[in-house]
């Protein structure tokens, strides 16, 4: 059975023609993208005739003549008419254009090399801090190229360097013993200077830089001064013991002959919120100090003794070095701390003066004529000038030394600072 053709046929006109097989249905026309953004204009009356040139409909010129009918095959639109429109997509975000995946491809690429650049160079900056210390020279104008080597001594002292990345440094008795072979290995040095600047800190770190010294005067013969900076005390003081002279600022703070030991008792506190702890040891006093229970008179007396020895050591080292009696020692090694004039006065420190003139007076000593040249033993490694422990005299003029990390601007280091349990000498 035949079907209507797209245009209505008045009556009276042509018969109607039968489609052959196979055409395809026609399909009403759909309204174009582009319709709402052109002016309105009157429709024609409806002839049921297509339009004789393109655009005529839209213009609203009748047409000029009728169709013959429909051509063989079925009906097909005139040249020059719009196709049907196509379905509207989903509204959503447009998607960007093809090319935007390898885009982001290249700069994931850029932003990994990046990284990986960064990660070498601060392997490269973590070894350079850390690496060995060698030598370095500072002449002072006028002077005669006999050299007076200088090691420093600036921080807590203990066995080991304990970095923490932005609250500062330890110091290694380890390094500070390496340095002083070192200089014991310099013919050109006459006479050393050990700069300290230091409150103390590991007892037996503080014996093995005192013993290194005595070895380095053994082994050379040459004399030793100690300068003491702003501070020099306990452990920084055992370290000047063992100098053949000692001198100090007049405001320098050293002295504070003594150990201490603390533990803290927690248990008080666990048992308020239901907390208890359980430990099992291998004898009755393998956990002594420990915070989950109470110390008895016993463990009391046991640390006391060992703060007793580990005193007497100190107090021995400095009689010895200071060529005092001992007993005139331990008078003045109640704990206390002195000023520079106030230890000169007792005999802790032999003469006041500033590092220039510790300088001069170890270059006296050791036969040089004039000003001698200085000869640092200790490289300064790119961590010691972050963390602010190397002197200003040997960082340069626009480097300011520790700003990140001066202490004053994060006081709350000094409560992250993890310490070795062990007698401490403050």
């Amino acid at each position: 059975m035949g079907t209507q053709p797209p245009w209505e046929t008045p009556p009276g006109d042509a018969p109607p023609v039968q489609e052959s097989e196979g055409a395809a249905p026609p399909q009403e026309p759909q309204p174009t993208p582009w319709a709402s953004t052109q002016p309105e204009t009157p429709a024609a009356p409806p002839t049921g005739l297509p339009p004789p040139y393109p655009g005529a409909e839209a213009a609203g010129t009748p047409p000029a003549q009728e169709p013959s009918g429909p051509p063989p095959g079925g009906y097909r639109p005139p040249p020059g008419t719009p196709p049907p429109a196509s379905p509207v997509p989903p509204s959503g975000p447009p998607s960007g254009p093809a090319r935007r995946g390898s885009s982001g491809t290249v700069t994931c690429l850029i932003v990994l090399i990046v990284l990986i650049a960064l990660a070498l160079g601060g392997f490269a900056l973590v070894g350079a801090a850390f690496r060995t210390s060698g030598a370095s020279q500072h002449t002072w104008p006028g002077a005669t190229g006999s050299a007076v080597g200088v090691i420093e001594i600036a921080g807590v002292i203990s066995g080991e360097d304990q970095v923490s990345p932005l609250f500062g440094a330890t110091l290694s008795s380890d390094r500070i013993a390496a340095q002083l072979r070192l200089a014991a290995k310099d013919r050109a040095v006459k006479a050393l200077v050990v700069r300290i600047n230091s409150p103390g800190g590991s007892a037996a770190a503080s014996q093995e830089i005192y013993q290194a010294v005595l070895e380095y005067k053994k082994e050379t013969g040459k004399p030793v001064v100690a300068s003491m900076s702003d501070v020099a005390a306990s452990g920084g003081y055992y370290v000047a013991a063992a100098a053949d002279k000692i001198m100090a600022l007049p405001a320098t703070l050293t002295g504070s002959i003594g150990v201490i030991f603390e533990t803290i008792e927690y248990h008080g506190l666990l048992a308020k919120i239901g907390v208890k702890g359980n430990t099992m040891t291998s004898g009755p006093h393998k956990d002594m100090g420990s915070g989950f229970r109470p110390m008895t008179a016993e463990e009391r007396q046991l640390f006391q003794d060992m703060i007793d020895d580990v005193y007497d050591q100190f107090v021995t080292a400095v009689a010895e070095g200071r060529k005092m009696d001992k007993a005139q020692v331990l008078k003045l090694a109640d704990g206390r701390a002195y000023t520079g004039r106030q230890a000169q006065k007792v005999g802790l420190v032999d003469e006041l003066g500033t590092f220039h003139d510790a300088v001069l007076r170890a270059g006296e000593m050791g036969g040089i004529k004039g000003e001698p040249t200085i000869k640092y033993f200790g490289r300064v490694t790119l961590l010691e000038a972050l963390l602010g422990s190397v002197p200003g005299s040997r960082v340069p003029a626009n480097f300011p030394p520790g700003l990140l990390f001066d202490k004053r601007l994060w006081p709350v280091g000094d409560l992250l600072m993890t310490e070795q349990a062990g007698p401490r000498l403050e």
